[in-house]
């Protein structure tokens, strides 16, 4: 099937590229545009129909009743770390549907509480779940669509129509895309609003009409509402404006029936200066109908006043520059709270945050980090597509060095990926997605090596990294999320690089329920522990598993033994990323445990003896011996997860859940014998 697609591909791409007869592409050049149509349409069917065998990614409830909020309360209080447009896109479809929302008395309301509200809506107030889920994942997969549409639209204007084919089906078909498109988050759109930008401002600045000063400033204002990372395209259009003024080019003018065009410097900075304000009062204005031209981001000033009045208090406490200048603006009411909230949380919480890299552990981020990312996630085809299009530009340069090398793409490549080495943001290999389309659209560079001698040759030989991109996706499907390359051998062996977003984000209980139902002799009269990353919940998937470590959120008492059975694990869980006891098993670790293990023994002694139990109970207090049970079951789960972590398991499900069937032997072993994993000290970078 492969070969004869690639032979096919390479013939087409053969055509497209043969100058000698351009009246042919001209007559075919609408049957190409919508063959660009029909690949985003294909690549939104593969997402959409591959997510909605997962259940909800750790973000995505969270999300998405944020933006259901915002519509039919028009309170902003939930989620502001994250983009209000967004949000308030994937909910669209919620609003045609009879659905119940927390009332304003309710307790998680009251005090801000995003995952309990987030889970009464999904699971406790007779909602669908799987419905909502399902619209609005449909609802995102447009901005897949759209992106792959552009990036071809782009592609075409710089190496013709195969070059825009050519971009266009790599990114259709690349599995990092294919898992993001359509999932409730705001990574896609993030990707598509920087590459509109550039796009839409690089055109502007050549020539300034109505129409692309409005494109212009409704992208800039899509990206600034979508993500908070929006200020990193700040100096890339400094960039190009300079550029721009520093150029021979003169700056057409259309508005209406007015021509013009500017040539003298001076009069090319004014009107770039004059641009830059249009944009900038866009953005601002776009900003604050966003969140209903009011500053507090809550309709009451109830309970929650104090929530976000200790938020503030907690995010602006270093006096940074940064956090002065948010401070002023939120004196002053320059933008609305909830915006200057998520903008100030986003950058306090990177300061912090623990990331897992090639089994090593840090809470402050690594520096090779995104490079591995990258490296590790990317196809090898399109390794190859991108070091062949780097060949090109060398070979090429005379030719489209002024209108390639200088273009926004390359700067903001460039931009981004040095703001990503020096990012503390250790978390995902998805933050690097919006450098992608650069890397695409530099693809449809290699239309050129179809117009050498050899045009077979380098036709054939596009065609077949193309069909094998193509297998990628389609050998991983539906595990688009748990994708690696075969650098870092494949995806059953990702766990051992990358965690979090790049493999486990929470999205694999259907699988994991769909395998319990096909291995009772395996699970039936044994105990089901299940250890979950994620905020979906379990019981809708018909899992009834006891959940690891324990909850004891209630202030119950109630300690039990872990004996033989079967264990479910999300790898990030066991990767031990969030823990309190964060990586590696150590002495520290080791003393805390036992400690607490001997301080439980005494409390399970009294089990046959009530008087007993209430007199220990007594001298130390109710509370108290819950923190304590609390804090020994936390440590005997990790204790358990560094023994597994040097165990095979029994069966993997979608990549991101380990099932281990352990006896009671192994159990005693993992708990009460010499630690298979024991650090001299606390390995973890940042400690």
């Amino acid at each position: 099937m492969l070969p004869l697609l690639s032979m096919e591909l390479s013939k087409t791409v053969a055509a497209l590229c043969e100058r000698r007869n351009p009246t042919v592409i001209n007559r075919r050049y609408r049957v190409f545009g919508l063959i660009a149509i029909l690949i985003a349409l294909l690549h939104a069917f593969m997402a959409v129909t591959a997510v909605n065998t997962k259940s909800p990614t750790f973000d995505e409830p969270q999300h998405l009743t944020a933006g259901y909020s915002f519509w039919v309360t028009n309170d902003f209080r939930l989620d502001p770390e994250n983009g209000n447009f967004p949000a308030r896109w994937a909910a669209l479809p919620l609003l045609f549907e009879d659905l119940k929302f927390v009332s304003a008395n309710d307790s998680t309301w009251q005090h801000t509480d995003e995952a309990g509200i987030a889970h009464r809506f999904f699971y406790e107030l007779g909602n669908d779940p799987d419905r909502m889920i399902a619209d609005a994942r449909l609802m995102m997969s447009i901005f897949g669509v759209a992106l792959c549409l552009l990036i071809y639209r782009i592609a075409r204007e710089f190496f013709g129509v195969a070059g825009g084919l050519i971009a266009e089906t790599a990114a259709a078909f690349d599995p990092n895309f294919l898992a993001h498109s359509a999932l409730v988050t705001s990574d896609v759109a993030a990707t598509f609003f920087f590459t509109a930008t550039l796009w839409s401002c690089w055109r502007l600045f050549q020539k300034i009409s109505s129409a692309r000063l409005t494109i212009a400033g409704l992208s800039l204002s899509g990206l600034f509402l979508t993500k908070f990372s929006a200020p990193i395209i700040l100096p890339v259009l400094g960039a190009m404006s300079v550029l721009q003024v520093c150029s021979q080019a003169e700056i057409a003018i259309t508005v209406g029936k007015f021509r013009t065009a500017l040539t003298e410097t001076r009069k090319k900075i004014c009107m770039i200066s004059g641009l830059w304000l249009a944009l900038g009062a866009t953005v601002v204005f776009a900003i604050w109908l966003s969140f209903s031209f009011r500053y507090s981001a809550m309709i009451d000033n109830g309970p929650s006043r104090r929530v976000w009045d200790n938020c503030w208090s907690a995010i602006l406490s270093d006096h940074a520059s940064v956090e002065r200048a948010i401070d002023f603006a939120r004196v002053h009411h320059l933008l609305p709270e909830a915006y200057l909230c998520g903008f100030a949380y986003t950058r306090k919480s990177a300061e912090v945050r623990p990331s897992f890299l090639d089994n090593q552990w840090s809470l402050v981020g690594f520096v090779s980090f995104f490079p591995r990312a990258f490296l590790y996630k990317t196809p090898l085809p399109l390794l190859f597509l991108i070091a062949l299009a780097a060949g090109v530009a060398i070979w090429r340069r005379e030719k489209w060095c002024s209108s390639t090398l200088l273009n926004p793409f390359l700067i903001f490549a460039l931009v981004y990926a040095a703001f990503a080495l020096g990012a503390l943001l250790s978390i995902g290999h998805r933050h690097i997605l919006p450098i992608y389309p650069t890397l695409f659209i530099a693809c449809g560079a290699l239309a050129f090596l179809a117009q050498k001698g050899q045009r077979k040759i380098f036709a054939s030989a596009v065609a077949v990294l193309l069909c094998w991109q193509i297998g990628e996706s389609v050998a991983v499907r539906p595990n688009y999320l748990a994708y690696f390359n075969q650098i870092a051998g494949g995806p059953s062996r990702g766990y051992q690089h990358l965690v979090d977003s790049s493999l486990d984000w929470g999205q694999d209980l259907p699988a994991l329920k769909h395998w319990i139902d096909n291995h009772h002799a395996d699970v039936d009269g044994k105990a089901l522990y299940l250890a979950y990353f994620g905020s979906a919940d379990p019981r809708a998937n018909e899992i009834a598993a006891k959940r690891l470590p324990e909850d004891h959120s209630t202030g119950d008492l109630k300690f039990t033994q872990l004996t033989g059975g079967v264990y479910c694990i999300s790898i990030t869980t066991l990767q031990s990323v969030y823990a309190r006891e964060i990586g590696p098993w150590s002495q520290i670790y080791e003393q805390h445990y036992q400690t607490s293990l001997a301080a439980m023994t005494v409390y399970c002694s009294t089990a046959s003896d009530p008087a007993a139990r209430v007199t220990v109970i007594a001298n130390d207090g109710a509370t108290s011996w819950v923190k304590k049970i609390r804090e020994f079951e936390r440590l005997r789960f990790e204790r358990l997860c560094a023994y597994l972590r040097h165990r095979p398991p029994n069966a993997r499900v979608g990549y991101s859940i380990f099932v281990f069937n352990l006896t009671d032997a192994e159990i005693a072993r993992a708990l009460y014998g010499s630690p298979t994993e024991l650090t001299p000290e606390i390995r973890v970078t940042g400690y």
